[in-house]
């Protein structure tokens, strides 16, 4: 019964050739890590100022209804709120980069001229 359910494809060969591994993992970690903070603080502000906006739009189509206009005000007030502490966690970063001279954020150097 088992044969019957496996497959016979013969001996599988590895592939000719070297394998050249280049590169430190941990900087492939690190880089990952940074781009992954990077996209993550861009993408959390742009949605954050999309809603802001989208709550604006609420406030200007409220139609003078005081639950309306509450509702909007409060979406209005979460989103700024939002955008402080999205510039705060950057602001904590670039502290966290100049204290213990780390690069979170970007890879940012000068090229040095030619001796």
């Amino acid at each position: 019964m088992m044969n019957f359910l496996a497959q016979n494809i013969g001996r599988i060969e590895p592939p000719t050739g070297t394998v050249q591994v280049t590169g430190d993992p941990s900087s492939f970690v690190a880089t990952l890590i940074r781009n992954g903070l990077t996209l993550l603080i861009i993408t959390a502000f742009i949605v954050d100022l999309i809603w802001t906006i989208f709550a604006g739009y609420r406030f200007i189509f409220a139609g003078g209804e005081s639950k309306n206009i509450s509702s909007a005000w409060s979406q209005i007030y979460w989103g700024l709120i939002g955008m402080v502490v999205i510039l705060g966690s950057f602001a904590i970063i670039k502290l966290v980069q100049t204290f213990f001279g780390v690069d979170l954020l970007t890879t940012f150097s000068i090229p040095a001229g030619s001796q």
